[in-house]
């Protein structure tokens, strides 16, 4: 993912989450989630699907990781206080459809599987992910469909990243640390 595709997810993110725009509402999101200690709108099979997917797609290594940072709490929070019912009912459908799609291959929902059965359903879902955001008559197109576990991964990924990187120990080690506008530019200099 490149800074154009990052600040693309953003954007749209934003559009999805109407009420979270600034950082300020980020961080506050992150603080009511880490203080909410039960689950709100995912139930304990959801919310350790959603965990798994996000120690897969960002561990933990010389940097903290997703769950450290505590994404699911802050996914959870997004569902319960900032998403429309319908937007929130679509995803859980997504989640239901990966755990589907887990149970046809291997037998049991995503995070009972093995950890090469999970790399290797994400890498599938990860494969079949859309190049580009749909056109507006196109997402209003794939509303009218039922969700599938590619699309609901499509969206999970994008949550986990931007609660990944909204969080203040990855803006505060990662992200100051390396800037995402690299270099200088210097635009009207004689040639």
């Amino acid at each position: 993912m490149d800074r154009r595709e990052f600040l693309e997810l953003l954007a749209g993110l934003s559009a999805l989450v109407p009420g979270l725009i600034g950082a300020p509402a980020w961080a506050e999101a992150h603080d009511r989630g880490r203080a909410t200690p039960k689950l709100r709108t995912l139930n304990p099979l959801q919310d350790a699907t959603v965990t798994r997917i996000a120690d897969i797609l960002v561990p933990q290594t010389d940097t903290v990781g997703a769950t450290s940072v505590g994404v699911t709490s802050f996914i959870d929070l997004l569902l319960t206080d900032a998403m429309l019912p319908v937007q929130r009912d679509r995803f859980l459908e997504g989640l239901a459809a990966i755990n589907a799609r887990s149970r046809k291959h291997y037998g049991v929902p995503l995070s009972a599987a093995k950890l090469a059965d999970q790399e290797a359903l994400l890498r599938t879902l990860d494969e079949k992910l859309p190049r580009r955001s749909p056109t507006p008559a196109e997402a209003r197109a794939l509303a009218q469909e039922p969700v599938s576990a590619e699309r609901g991964y499509a969206v999970l990924k994008a949550l986990v990243l931007l609660g990944y990187f909204t969080a203040e120990p990855v803006a505060k080690e990662l992200l100051i640390s390396a800037p995402i506008i690299p270099g200088r530019y210097d635009g009207c200099i004689p040639v």
